[in-house]
């Protein structure tokens, strides 16, 4: 049964809508709002993305900022207004792999899955001839001495099968090695993972005859989400070590990456193998030198929120939802997480007021206070202990709340800030900075003068 999807007329359904996460492109007709004039007047990112997609072959794209910013609703966004011009393959890493074992390879090995499914399942006849070549080439690298019996029995049992089923019940399998037993080197994927090369090729023999296999003018579209959620010396290993293979595959493909790569010194070494690289930027709700403004972005983030109720419903009083708008900065995952978080107070009615917003926030703050804390990973100039990251925390906050804007620059100790997402760039302006709840958070702790 198709679920009806409607706006909320009461906290139960409020916090089923304010579950952080993105909209989906059955939702957006009765939820998106326009965010691009809050963001950067100068830009309108979607845009951006169609003109290169229109205008470039191939291309090949890194799309970043911060996390919880409104980089996936962008994205559904624009896969619905790119209508059936593309065959659009969107996945998500975090539900394919295991995000402490991420790499270029095995990322490859998913995108062969799934262009192979979304083709298939939209009724394409893929050339056999081709996929066959690929299914030989997976199978024999993949096969062991052991397995080799019951390798062969089983593709006799399933004769009758076609080559593109075969080959994607394959890719199936080793997807589900790369997802549950990413860090054994025993496993068959870890076999692929030594042929880097190899599988580059195979993937663009698959991605090619799937291309063929499309009407006149379609094109594929690939679009890789939740890269930016890496830590930063996996990002650096993919991103910079391994972007031959990112930029190898022959499709209009685009990945999400971490906004705190573009603040380490190799930001030179893979932005410019790409075609384009866009932000999303920071919707504005503050600007230090001009406290008394009341900037666009706070009544666009307000808005935000309303859509997701019904007109009648007095859910969340004005001066609760103001209050939120402006101690969450701008993160729009922070604002939905807090209602979610307000509406699961014991014996919560509407309308939602200061009282529960303050206690969603001060339950978010805890979660950002954990968060600032050093790498497992050692990076180079990385400070010492996590006291040099609230010292900066507060001369950031210092400086801010005397009506400066702090210039965007970037270390080791401000791509782990940026990171947790404690520092926040408001990259449509070009600034830094420190997210409300830990101007509280150092105030608390006695760290700001």
């Amino acid at each position: 049964m198709k679920q009806v999807i409607a706006k909320a007329t009461n906290l139960v359904a409020l916090r089923k809508l304010c579950s952080p996460r993105p909209l989906e492109e059955s939702e957006v007709d009765l939820f998106f709002v326009e965010t691009a004039e809050g963001r950067n007047p100068a830009q309108d990112t979607r845009q951006l993305l169609r003109q290169t997609l229109e205008e470039t072959d191939d291309a090949r794209i890194l799309f970043y900022g911060h996390r919880g910013c409104g980089k996936s609703t962008e994205l559904n966004m624009l896969q619905r207004e790119l209508g059936g011009a593309y065959l659009k393959v969107k996945f998500s890493v975090e539900d394919q792999m295991s995000m402490t074992a991420v790499c270029a390879e095995d990322l490859i090995l998913i995108i062969c899955e799934q262009v192979l499914d979304s083709a298939l399942d939209a009724g394409y006849k893929v050339d056999e001839a081709v996929l066959q070549g690929v299914y030989d080439y997976f199978d024999q690298v993949t096969r062991t001495q052991s397995t080799s019996r019951d390798a062969k029995i089983g593709v006799k049992a399933e004769v009758k099968a076609s080559v593109s089923v075969l080959l994607l019940k394959l890719l199936a399998k080793l997807s589900s090695e790369i997802q549950f037993n990413a860090h054994s080197q025993l496993t068959t994927v870890a076999q692929l993972r030594n042929r880097p090369s190899d599988l580059l090729f195979q993937a663009n023999q698959l991605i090619e005859a799937v291309r063929r296999a499309l009407p006149p003018g379609k094109k594929l579209l690939i679009v890789v989400e939740d890269l930016d959620k890496l830590d930063i010396a996996r990002a650096r290993t993919i991103f910079v070590e391994n972007v031959n293979l990112l930029i190898g595959l022959n499709t209009n493909i685009i990945y999400t990456i971490p906004i705190y790569l573009f603040h380490s010194p190799d930001a030179g070494a893979f932005k410019e193998r790409f075609d384009e690289t866009y932000c999303l930027p920071m919707i504005k709700i503050l600007d230090p030198e001009n406290p008394k403004s009341l900037p666009l972005g706070v009544d666009m983030i307000k808005n935000l929120v309303r859509e997701r109720m019904d007109k009648k419903a007095h859910l969340i009083e004005d001066e609760a939802l103001d209050y939120l708008v402006k101690q969450t900065g701008g993160v729009l995952r922070h604002v939905f997480q807090v209602i979610h978080t307000a509406t699961c107070i014991k014996n919560a009615t509407a309308p939602l007021t200061k009282k529960h917003i303050r206690y969603g926030l001060d339950q978010q703050k805890l979660v950002l206070e954990r968060q600032i804390a050093l790498p497992y990973e050692t990076l180079p100039g990385a400070p010492e202990d996590v006291a040099m990251l609230y010292k900066r925390l507060a001369e950031y906050a210092a400086k801010q709340l005397s009506g400066q804007k702090n210039a965007s620059w970037s270390d080791a100790t401000n791509q782990i800030l940026l990171q947790s997402c404690v520092l926040v760039e408001y990259n449509g302006a070009g600034w830094f900075g420190v997210h409300p709840l830990i101007i509280e958070s150092l105030e608390n702790r006695g760290l700001l003068k």
